[in-house]
């Protein structure tokens, strides 16, 4: 709608301008004429009486051009106004989807910060299943890595205890989890680090990982806090990981592996 209005006026604009080139053309050509030597009286007569003539017509042609222009302006004010009312309408659609938004996000992290947090099972939650050959600098598959990240934050939401579990395999060979929630009790945190100690367990049945990075971050409605922070390392597939690089606040031990 907004494209067939424009294109109407820019019409209109167009039509005044050819029009206003036209009169000034012919204004040119009779002025020429007149300039010209040896002409008979007459024939300068009639030049000057034609002349006038046109110049009679410049007035309603200017009135023309006038009125075309009008009408344009007048398209385009109303397209702009359509325009605008259209993106008040979308901006009071987006706030209101953002405050739901907001109000989902804070439920989801209330739910999860009222379940329980469950030991990680002996079995694991399947991180031999997907196929982490594919996530090689030869033929990485960005499509499985996403799939990959996407399953893993689901999966360990209830050993975590994570409202924003963020899972990245950027860097070759290297896992990196950052938990994100209200994990505020002692008990809590030490509970998730040997989930944490679980989850690595898992993972030593995956050659392709050879360092995960954890980092277990807190949170309220004002600050955000480090208070777990972890590397698992080793050199070989076939060795277990150990810890390396462990910073904590507020914790009594390591807890766990290593």
């Amino acid at each position: 709608m907004m494209i067939l209005l424009g294109s109407v006026s820019a019409l209109f604009v167009f039509a005044a301008v050819v029009l206003t080139l036209l009169r000034i053309s012919f204004d040119l050509r009779f002025s020429a004429i007149q300039k010209e030597p040896d002409q008979t009286p007459l024939f300068r007569r009639k030049v000057k009486y034609l002349r006038k003539v046109e110049q009679a017509k410049h007035i309603r042609y200017l009135l023309v051009t006038c009125l075309s222009v009008g009408i344009a302006l007048m398209i385009l004010l109303s397209a702009f106004y359509f325009l605008a009312k259209d993106q008040q309408t979308m901006a009071r659609q987006t706030n209101k989807l953002t405050e739901r938004i907001i109000y989902l996000e804070q439920e989801q992290k209330q739910l999860i910060a009222s379940l329980p947090l469950k030991n990680y099972p002996a079995a694991g939650v399947g991180l031999k299943d997907y196929a982490w050959e594919k996530l090689s600098d030869e033929t990485k598959d960005a499509k499985l890595q996403n799939q990959i990240e996407t399953a893993i934050s689901q999966r360990t939401i209830q050993y975590f205890g994570s409202t924003d579990t963020s899972v990245s395999l950027s860097v070759p060979h290297t896992l990196t989890l950052q938990l994100n929630g209200q994990m505020a009790d002692s008990a809590s945190q030490e509970t998730i680090k040997k989930n944490i100690d679980g989850f690595v367990n898992e993972a030593e049945a995956i050659s392709d990982l050879t360092d995960i990075q954890v980092r277990m971050i807190t949170s309220d409605s004002k600050n955000k806090k480090v208070v777990y922070h972890v590397n698992y390392a080793r050199k070989k597939s076939s060795d277990s990981f150990n810890k390396t690089n462990v910073s904590e606040q507020n914790l009594k031990n390591d807890g766990g592996k290593g």
